[in-house]
């Protein structure tokens, strides 16, 4: 009786083998199921099944056999590393740690389980740990390409990017043929900057060889990378092309385009719609969705109906700029898989790719297309509050860094000291448009100077854009760095002063902000601290 059955299980491993290597998931599910049938829990059905789902993007099925693997070979490290990638790619990433957590505690040397542990805090944003992940495996295998290679992308990612360069080029002397170390290698040049041409000719370089050493995922990673070159290189209708990887499926959740969204509904290439509805949906961060929109004018002009998912605090700004449009808040799974729990359009374009047909070339950035209106009410409300206040003075808007404060400068934004000359001066009353926990550092900053920069208790700058909104198109001009103040105040065709250390690829190559002429770059170009760019702001205010 034992040997019929083994016969059986041994068939049934046979063609679930075969159908595993066909990609076809469900015969192999279907032989692997049968196979559980007659055996609980056999160690290679299990296997087999859980790496199919996988391979085929069977996710949800992925984590359901990795922990039945776990909780039938708890000792053995497959199922916490297979279910950990499911979990993953369903966005799971903090049930993916502590799964991978608990099983290194049993296979603390298990170089799998590191890796994705790397990956699985990478995922979450949690870049310290995931260097501290790094080091461990590097401490565990110092001759592991790989494992510098992971060392390198979480030194990049907080900036550390000469230290990263380090990292990766060790990789790359451990092993040559480490195409994903070489592509890290290639991105991280082009954050440095001065590089754009090299990357460029070194991505297609790789393209071109179609080398079997290279892996989708790292080809598609750089490539989406790339686009930012191409655009800094004044090739934006190649940068748009480029730009499309960043929603591939094959790059990590912490990379790439965001939000992930998955439709049956086709994308849109600008082909006539004849009466269909069109969904417009935003990404990436606020300043993106405001400054992506100054190209949605460019749609009051087709023949179909345009549906706007936009975040919840733009709903009513964007309402009123586009009457026609219906505006709503984004609707989609924010889990795996991350769909639409109703599509009612017909196809569908993420802000960001309207470029890729309204602006394929640098002459085609229809420059001056301010598009924001305030609400009168409001604006009124905090123009009799100015003038109460400050009356005769100049109202200078000022937003000195991200919403993120670090304990130490970031290249790319200020400290609020830095604006000493400004707020001492008496012509000019400073108003405040500084979004996030802010208030000890203006108690400061008035206590050493003497001034006073105006805000109201009342007034949510994080939450109620609408009042930011009425604030900003009250001021003379508008002071910031790289924020969502900046690209407001730009939109509403407030004469915006952007402080910056150098042109970003939103350039295209020159040295202006070409989505809108409000915005006007202070860019010191004998300086590399942003410090010397904002005495050239304020000397121009």
């Amino acid at each position: 009786m034992n040997n019929q059955l083994n016969a059986r299980i041994k068939q049934f491993l046979t063609r679930a083998t075969a159908a595993r290597k066909s990609k076809d998931y469900p015969k192999c599910k279907h032989f692997c199921d049968a196979i559980l049938k007659l055996q609980q829990n056999n160690y290679d059905a299990l296997l087999i099944v859980s790496q199919a789902a996988t391979e085929n993007r069977q996710f949800a099925d992925a984590v359901e056999y990795g922990y039945r693997l776990i909780q039938a070979y708890p000792d053995h490290p497959n199922g916490a590393i297979i279910s950990s990638v499911g979990l993953m790619n369903m966005g799971r990433n903090e049930e993916a740690v502590m799964v991978l957590e608990k099983q290194l505690r049993v296979n603390e040397k298990e170089r799998a389980l590191l890796f994705n542990l790397h990956t699985a805090y990478s995922s979450l944003g949690d870049s310290h740990k995931a260097i501290q992940i790094a080091l461990q495996a590097i401490e565990k295998f110092p001759t592991d390409s790989d494992a510098f290679n992971n060392l390198g992308a979480s030194l990049s990612t907080v900036g550390r990017n000469t230290d990263a360069i380090i990292a990766f080029e060790t990789s790359l002397d451990l092993n040559s043929n480490n195409y994903t170390a070489r592509i890290n290698l290639i991105n991280c040049k082009s954050r440095v900057g001065g590089k754009d041409q090299w990357v460029v000719d070194e991505v297609q370089k790789i393209e071109s060889s179609k080398t079997p050493l290279i892996s989708k995922r790292s080809l598609i990673g750089a490539r989406h990378n790339a686009a930012f070159s191409f655009f800094r290189l004044g090739q934006p209708e190649k940068g748009w092309e480029y730009l499309e990887e960043g929603f591939s499926p094959e790059l990590d959740n912490n990379r790439g385009r965001h939000p992930r969204r998955n439709f049956t509904a086709p994308r849109w290439k600008g082909e006539p719609l004849k009466g269909k509805r069109l969904l417009v949906w935003r990404e990436q961060g606020l300043g993106d969705e405001i400054m992506f929109g100054t190209m949605l004018h460019e749609l009051t002009q087709i023949d179909g109906q345009v549906v706007l998912e936009c975040s919840e605090r733009l709903i009513s700004i964007f309402q009123r700029a586009f009457p026609n449009f219906e505006v709503r808040s984004e609707l989609y799974r924010s889990v795996y898989p991350f769909d639409s729990p109703t599509e009612d359009f017909d196809c569908q374009i993420p802000f960001g790719s309207l470029g890729g047909i309204y602006r394929p070339t640098v002459e085609s950035f229809s420059r001056g297309n301010a598009y924001l209106t305030p609400n009168l009410e409001l604006t009124e409300k905090y123009k009799s509050r100015l003038q109460a206040l400050a009356p005769g003075k100049k109202w200078i808007g000022l937003c000195w860094r991200s919403g993120l404060i670090s304990p130490t400068r970031g290249a790319s934004y200020t400290l609020l000291e830095d604006w000493d000359a400004l707020l001492q001066r008496d012509d000019i009353a400073v108003v405040n448009l500084q979004y996030g926990k802010c208030e000890e550092e203006i108690l400061t900053a008035e206590q050493r100077t003497g001034a006073q920069i105006i805000r109201w208790e009342d007034t949510n700058l994080q939450n109620d854009l609408e009042a930011v909104l009425a604030i900003i198109s009250n001021m003379s001009a508008v002071c910031s760095v790289g924020t969502v103040v900046a690209q407001m105040a730009g939109a509403a065709g407030i004469t915006t002063k952007l402080v910056c250390n150098k042109p970003e690829w939103t350039s295209f190559g020159t040295e202006q902000f070409l989505f809108t002429d409000s915005i006007e770059l202070m860019l010191n170009k004998q300086a590399t601290d942003i410090r010397e760019s904002v005495k050239m702001c304020i000397s121009q205010v």
